[in-house]
């Protein structure tokens, strides 16, 4: 029983060998600064993809002009999101201020959405 278990555990551990780059989640770290993932990402082809323009008081919250924030919450934690997209998948990106301002935020979380490409009307 044990050699069956662990064979099934080698099969499933080489079966993400045959998943696509860019179905792949990048390779994040909760405390990365935001202005290393975006240079991160970016190089890498995800691109820039809020869903409207982040606001003066949301940049100014978020400590950065970066044309992937989608929105700062000016209370609590103060949260702010970065999207990215890649084919049909949408990546989101949270951070939490940096306790340096020039840091510009660290990341707390991210996930991947699939997206649905709406044809021009």
């Amino acid at each position: 029983m044990r050699w069956f278990l662990l064979l099934s555990g080698l099969m499933l551990s080489g079966s993400f060998d045959n998943i696509n780059a860019e179905q792949r989640p990048p390779e994040l770290q909760a405390g990365q600064s935001i202005l290393v993932v975006d240079q991160t990402l970016t190089s890498t082809g995800w691109n820039p993809a809020p869903e409207g323009q982040a606001r003066a008081f949301e940049q100014s919250l978020a400590g950065n002009r970066l044309s992937s924030l989608a929105s700062c919450s000016g209370t609590g934690v103060g949260y702010c999101r970065y999207d990215y997209q890649r084919s049909d998948t949408r990546l989101v990106v949270v951070t939490v201020p940096a306790s340096q301002p020039e840091q510009a935020g660290r990341v707390a979380r991210w996930w991947m959405e699939s997206v649905t490409l709406n044809p021009a009307h």
